[in-house]
């Protein structure tokens, strides 16, 4: 019966990864600032969730442990104690509202002129589930499985059932009622006092769905107990759905799919349970020609439940996969492409028990021998089902390799034998932060000589720019910098020198662009006919009493930089000042100023007397 647990295949945990923080990761401040705050993909859970700031050893925490839900969408916060210049590492764990599943990363910032610290190892980024939530999945698939497979099997497969069947179903009914309850009842258990009111709602209404299949068990007859189980695991089924990674998508149609797939996978793997327990062991008491219509009826629904279950994960799998290797170079690739060749296994085993065994039984030929030929075949797709199970298991460990990661940017390239994963943090003009993840096949690769972005811009000849990458977790090269302050369409050219093999290189094409400069974007498009700015401040968060730059990339309605221009910029906010802008390359200004009050600002930049445009930005404390 732990077969039945295969419906878990279509679920996949669901992941609140990191989007951006203040300050942001690698961020040089001048000032030391009076809180963290950090948004994520999905909404965490504040009551679960943590975020720690520690100082440049990782031993002593400089936060007042009081992580709450921030103004943000997806937001949480911490304040900080006073502190002054020195390095400094945020190390936070964040559970899913969603699904209770956590995950967990750092990053560093500085204040003053001390040296970024390297990322300390807080743990995986999504760590594998404990005992306890591993046993509420399994008993809850279980029993979502027995519960819809027990049920189809006794309503359309099986017929002129004898009493001693019936109640054979009915224990395995029950079975699955009471592995639902116990499974809801874990998993509440594993997300303790913390755990997401959206969860706990689910996993309730999925242990009430036990109950009271258990209560209609001891009151009503077979036949009501069968319809009463198939709308129970169907509830359940679409409660497992409803916290699975599809319903972290937010797309309707993702979730649909995930739920044909739950249901596909019980109707097998239960109809499976009940074969081997409702009628295998009465099969001498059967007319040969009966019982092969019965294994004709069930191996027919087998093998369209496991087509159906097969066609819905590709399409899974296609959402979550970024590149054909994943499958054999990331953990869930691997996780995946076991399940693929176990369920070509159990679809060989179905197919032959309905066009082998069945057909022998139907016309009595051998019938001996069907029947040990249809016991061994139930015994391969048992091994299936279980071999699958332990695939998905592991599936609810892994991240997919295109689950969301909070950046504005994010492809893979394999290249050179490296899988190589770039990621921008924005594709608004201005400063950015560039990420490349180089791996080769599962391990990371700690020994790059060099590791550089190059970049050039397509629409204009802007020359070529390279910014050199600093290694700041195992695999993980950052570098950060102004050279994407004009919008268009960019090529960053990554390469990547390790010992005894030529250069690795590959090439990414970015957007930059106005369509990316949303309200909580720091650089930002202005309008200025006939010119078009594009302004951003640097630091990206100002702080109250440190300097501050003002940025504008000014171009033409063709989208040419536009030279020799006198600009001047009057702020307005707590006070107020006027900063005139200097050209410091063909079309980019910039302006200093000395500091600024805390609050809101904005800044009327003039292009002379011909046009003008206001740029909004906020000051921290």
């Amino acid at each position: 019966m732990v077969a039945g647990a295969l419906v878990g295949t279509g679920a996949a945990a669901a992941h609140a990864n990191y989007v951006k923080s203040n300050p942001a990761a690698d961020a040089r401040l001048v000032r030391a600032p009076s809180e963290v705050r950090i948004s994520f993909s999905e909404p965490p859970e504040p009551r679960s969730s943590e975020i720690q700031v520690l100082d440049a050893t990782g031993k002593a925490r400089i936060d007042k442990g009081d992580t709450s839900a921030s103004e943000e969408p997806n937001g949480l916060r911490v304040s900080l104690k006073a502190v002054g210049d020195g390095g400094y590492v945020v190390a936070w764990a964040a559970t899913s509202s969603v699904d209770g599943h956590q995950t967990r990363g750092s990053f560093a910032f500085a204040v003053g002129s001390a040296d970024l610290p390297n990322v300390l190892d807080v743990g995986d980024p999504a760590p594998p589930p404990r005992p306890l939530e591993d046993a509420g999945r399994t008993l809850s698939f279980a029993g979502i499985a027995l519960l819809i497979g027990g049920s189809v099997f006794g309503l359309f497969v099986r017929r002129a059932p004898t009493r001693a069947q019936d109640s054979r179903e009915q224990v395995l009914l029950a079975t699955g009622g009471v592995f639902l309850v116990l499974g809801s009842l874990a998993l509440l258990l594993n997300l303790g006092g913390g755990s997401p009111p959206r969860l706990t709602a689910f996993l309730t209404a999925r242990g009430l769905a036990g109950v009271a299949i258990l209560a209609v068990a001891a009151a009503l007859s077979e036949a009501r107990l069968r319809q009463a189980a198939l709308v129970a695991g169907l509830v359940a089924a679409f409660t497992a759905t409803l916290v699975s990674h599809a319903a972290a998508s937010g797309e309707v149609v993702q979730v649909a799919i995930d739920l044909v797939h739950a249901i596909a996978a019980s109707t097998w793997s239960g109809g499976v349970a009940a074969l081997l327990m409702v009628v295998l062991p009465f099969g001498r008491s059967f007319d040969s020609r009966d019982l092969g219509g019965l294994v004709g009826r069930f191996s027919a629904l087998a093998v369209g439940a496991i087509a159906v279950l097969a066609l819905t994960g590709v399409v899974q799998a296609l959402e979550r996969l970024v590149l054909l290797e994943d499958l054999w170079e990331t953990p869930y690739g691997i996780a995946i492409f076991a399940k693929v060749l176990l369920l070509g296994a159990a679809l060989v085993l179905a197919a032959f028990n309905l066009l082998r065994w069945g057909p022998h039984l139907r016309r009595a030929v051998e019938p001996e021998a069907a029947m040990r030929g249809l016991r061994r075949g139930a015994r391969g797709e048992v091994v299936a089902i279980v071999g699958i199970f332990l695939a998905t298991g592991l599936l609810t460990a892994f991240v997919p390799p295109a689950q969301t990661s909070g950046a504005a940017y994010d492809q893979t390239r394999h290249a050179g034998g490296l899988r190589l994963e770039l990621l921008a943090a924005s594709t608004t003009p201005g400063q950015n932060r560039f990420v490349l993840r180089v791996h080769d096949r599962l391990v990371p690769v700690t020994d790059a000589q060099k590791v550089a972005f190059r970049f050039t811009l397509i629409e204009h000849d802007m020359g070529e720019n390279e910014l050199v990458a600093q290694q700041r977790a195992p695999g993980e090269y950052v570098a950060t910098g102004n050279v994407t302050s004009m919008f268009g369409t960019w090529r960053i050219q990554t390469i990547v020198r390790v010992p005894e093999r030529p250069d690795i290189t590959t090439t990414f094409t970015v957007p930059i662009g106005a369509a990316a400069a949303g309200p909580g974007a720091v650089a930002r498009v202005v309008s200025a006919p006939p010119y078009t700015l594009v302004v951003y401040v640097d630091p990206p968060q100002p702080v109250a009493g440190a300097p501050v730059t003002l940025n504008v990339v000014l171009v033409d309605a063709k989208g040419d930089p536009v030279p020799n221009k006198t600009l001047t910029a009057a702020l307005t906010g707590p006070s107020s000042q006027m900063v005139t802008l200097r050209e410091i390359s063909v079309g980019r200004y910039d302006g200093a100023i000395a500091a600024l009050e805390a609050g809101k600002w904005t800044a009327a930049i003039s292009v002379g007397s011909e046009a003008k445009g206001d740029y909004a930005f906020d000051v921290a404390r």
